[in-house]
């Protein structure tokens, strides 16, 4: 008999595949993170809506005329106010929702409450609100007896240094809930026999399923990147895009920059945000 003793258990390794959270206008199937819980599916809703002002407002710093500038933002109010609706319901899911409530302790959903609270009083969207009297009655569609000079007294409500206050609220909120250890996300299996999804960062894990026996573990890989890194990455972009919206000396977000690991919330510490104008 040998006295070495074997070596049991699963190796893991480095999944090196190139993935982003997927894209819903992709034309090609590709290898992409799926959400595979319900505060995944709404986070991904957030980053769609970050897709859409990144492309409308890319080139906005460089448009001269004013006209065409308002015409644009008045355009990008559409994917700003389902953005906030879009957080508002991220931040439901994270207090009402018993598969996300029991990921995080009782503080930081506590901590979520008061930071929808906030976000609600700082950036008003039920049906009378500015931003959404603005998206209903001539963002998202004009309203079919609306007069030249209704419409013109409606879009003055979108000012410049307004809707970059309104986006700069948005985009500061959803960095913060994206450091969150609650999204569980799939990738494209092998084959159709296994299930690949990631629910414990960064440890990806393959299931084979074979009929009615029972699922056999048969991978653990660690993911090269985060699929949350994306997020950071576009709203980056939104902000170096936006600069141009804010009056002189205005509060905003002017770069990005890494926060603590210990102190996630810091949606509440900034003054940019309780400054209305």
């Amino acid at each position: 008999m040998s006295n070495v003793s074997e070596k049991k258990g699963m190796p893991i390794f480095l999944d090196e595949t190139s993935r982003s959270i997927s894209d819903s206008l992709e034309e090609v199937e590709m290898d992409s993170w799926f959400p595979s819980n319900n505060a995944a599916q709404k986070l991904w809703r957030c980053l769609e809506c970050l897709r859409d002002l990144d492309d409308l407002l890319v080139d906005s710093a460089n448009q001269k005329n004013s006209t065409k500038r308002k015409r644009k933002l008045k355009i990008a109010l559409t994917p700003l106010h389902s953005l906030v609706k879009s957080v508002d319901d991220l931040c439901n899911d994270i207090q009402s929702n018993k598969e996300t409530r029991c990921l995080l302790d009782e503080s930081k959903i506590k901590d979520v409450s008061e930071i929808q609270e906030l976000f609600s009083r700082l950036l008003p969207h039920d049906h009378k609100a500015d931003i959404s009297t603005v998206r209903n009655k001539l963002s998202a569609h004009i309203d079919k007896n609306m007069h030249p000079s209704e419409a013109q007294k409606i879009s003055s409500i979108i000012t410049s240094n307004e809707f970059g206050r309104w986006l700069h609220i948005c985009l500061h909120l959803v960095l913060d809930l994206t450091k969150l250890d609650i999204y569980h996300w799939s990738c494209k299996p092998p084959s159709d026999e296994y299930i690949c999804f990631m629910q414990n960062e960064p440890f990806i894990v393959t299931i084979k399923v074979e009929g009615e026996g029972a699922p056999a573990l048969v991978a653990i890989n660690i993911a090269n990147s985060s699929p949350r890194n994306v997020i950071p990455e576009i709203v980056q972009r939104l902000v170096s895009h936006s600069q141009w919206m804010f009056k002189k000396n205005q509060p905003r977000i002017s770069s990005l920059k890494e926060d603590s690991l210990d102190d996630w919330n810091t949606f509440k510490k900034y003054s940019y945000i309780h400054e209305p104008n």
